[in-house]
């Protein structure tokens, strides 16, 4: 038998594959969340979510189409109902959990490997890759994306859609392929809305010959909708879409093709869905220290069918809890950084079908303050329609002591203390539930922690809210042109092990090696106090 030596995992390898051997044009396609610790586990304490949801969100197209038996997806592995297809994606969070991506990839012998990061993923996305290449060689096809690919390669100008205007932040895995930093692990790199774009990537392959990548390289249609970029840093080749818009209306959503398997605390026993409105890819507003702030993410998107979708979801979420968990209520928790983005219209246009047509589900969401304060009407509407539960970025006390934040938009008017006092008392009288972000690293004095933790010991003593605390880090993200992190690769682990890496294994996301410009590294001592107020905090009963 001939053999035709092939690139294979890391810089130099070889591997072999018979040459007259027919390729198996059956899409097997594994998922996987990349991890962004070193080692450890994720407390339990920490308020995160069990589901790779970004990930569901991103293959909610190619998995619909398995579903449904359309197209090459229907012969794939993920032509399964819903409780199936769930064993083909994975959350990992440090490399401890290496063997169960090689558990997976044994079991399901994939030939395509997707991998969502995050900024402080990429070390994690290096190794999950490095391992399916060692396992696989060249016959998987690997495809990362996700957040820090949006955010390190991007368009100059969004409206001159051309691959010479296509941008390279230091930290871009297409540019440290191609300066040979990190080996030739990945084949096609996407930024930007990749519903469409995946499941078009599948029906391709499926299509290919004995080079899956020039051949999706060469045929990929720019028309496939969305604003996209796809890199193939082997070839030496970009494509970018020519920004058809996604139709929101006419996408499956998380909940209806992946199900319900999450149960938040605060809706006491409910089963949870993860919700989403759709109107935009971050927040309406440009805090400085936010990694989804308007400048960066992008504006409000198709607002007019979001109370629609949302409606929907919610009694997806109804049909599909009945189905697989019949002794449970029914709960959602609505992914936007503001619910529906914060639009007067919209929430009323969703009140008016939930008074029209009432679910038997309840619902939480994320405001600001001074949301909370200045729709105090149509958030009553929204409580006698099922909200239970806001959650709210506190971040501090004491606005100015960080050089101020977007949202503060009332902060001439009262302080931002004040304000957040008015809208606990509001919500405790509607019956709605408050859970508070803190963001600790953006230059406030260790004091100042200690103050807002023992104030809000304090409140819940006194209240009994807020009713949970979610504690980060400030990180330095790539941020696309962002001056600070320019010559930054982002190829170190966040935090190396060590004492503080235990410490921050009770945060969401925190990091040693990237805290932002101008703003000390955390300490150990420091964090270990905070931590420590933490657990009072959950130890208070009112």
């Amino acid at each position: 038998m001939a053999l035709q030596i092939t690139k294979g995992g890391s810089r130099g390898e070889r591997s072999c594959v018979p040459l007259d051997a027919a390729p198996d044009l059956r899409i097997r396609a594994i998922a996987i969340s990349a991890p962004e610790c070193i080692s450890g586990c994720k407390s339990g304490r920490a308020l995160n979510s069990t589901d790779p949801v970004s990930l569901f969100n991103a293959c909610r197209c190619a998995a619909s189409l398995a579903q449904e038996s359309k197209g090459a997806w229907a012969n794939s592995n993920w032509g399964r109902p819903d409780k199936k297809l769930r064993e083909h994606f994975l959350l990992m969070y440090s490399l401890d959990d290496l063997h169960r991506l090689e558990n997976l990839i044994h079991v399901s012998l994939p030939n395509i490997l997707f991998i969502g990061a995050m900024t402080l993923c990429m070390p994690g996305a290096v190794e999950c890759a490095k391992l399916a290449r060692k396992m696989l060689g060249s016959r998987v096809l690997i495809i990362l994306g996700g957040r820090h690919i949006n955010e390190t390669i991007y368009l100059s100008d969004e409206r001159r859609r051309s691959p010479s205007l296509v941008k390279h932040h230091r930290a871009s895995p297409g540019r440290l392929i191609r300066e040979l930093e990190i080996p030739p692990l990945f084949d096609v790199i996407i930024s930007g809305e990749a519903e469409k774009l995946i499941a078009e990537i599948g029906e391709l392959f499926s299509r290919s010959n004995q080079n899956p990548t020039m051949f999706i390289a060469e045929n990929l249609n720019t028309k496939t909708e969305g604003r996209w970029i796809a890199d193939f840093p082997h070839i030496d080749k970009t494509l970018v879409s020519d920004g058809n818009p996604l139709k929101h209306d006419d996408l499956p959503s998380v909940v209806g093709t992946f199900g319900v398997t999450a149960s938040f605390d605060v809706f006491q026993g409910r089963m949870t869905s993860h919700v989403f409105s759709d109107t935009g890819p971050g927040c309406i507003y440009d805090c400085n220290f936010c990694s989804e702030r308007r400048s960066i993410a992008g504006n409000i998107q198709e607002i007019q069918g979001a109370p629609r979708r949302l409606y929907n979801q919610l009694k997806e979420t109804i049909i599909a809890v009945k189905q697989d968990h019949p002794n449970k209520g029914a709960s959602a928790f609505v992914e936007d950084s503001i619910l529906l983005s914060g639009s007067p219209v919209a929430i009323a246009q969703l009140c008016q079908l939930l008074e029209k047509d009432p679910l038997e589900i309840v619902f939480g969401g994320q405001f600001t303050i001074d949301q909370i304060l200045w729709k105090k009407d149509i958030i009553k509407r929204l409580a006698k329609c099922g909200l239970r539960y806001i959650f709210i970025g506190l971040e501090t006390l004491e606005p100015q002591e960080i050089g101020g934040m977007s949202k503060d938009v009332d902060g001439k008017k009262r302080t931002w203390r004040d304000r957040f006092l008015e809208a606990l008392d509001f919500m405790a009288a509607n019956h709605i539930a408050c859970g508070c972000a803190l963001l600790f690293g953006l230059g406030e004095a260790h004091n100042s922690r200690r103050n807002l933790l023992n104030g809000l010991i304090a409140l819940k003593r006194e209240t009994g809210q807020p009713v949970a605390l979610s504690a980060n880090w400030a990180v330095q993200h790539p941020l696309r042109s962002c001056r600070e992190s320019e010559n930054e690769n982002y190829l170190r682990w966040g935090t190396p092990e060590g004492e503080l890496l235990e410490c921050f294994h009770r945060f969401g996301e925190a990091s040693l090696e990237y805290p932002l410009p101008n703003v000390s590294p955390p300490q150990t001592s420091e964090v270990k106090e905070i931590i420590h107020l933490l657990n009072e905090f959950e130890a208070t009963d009112a």
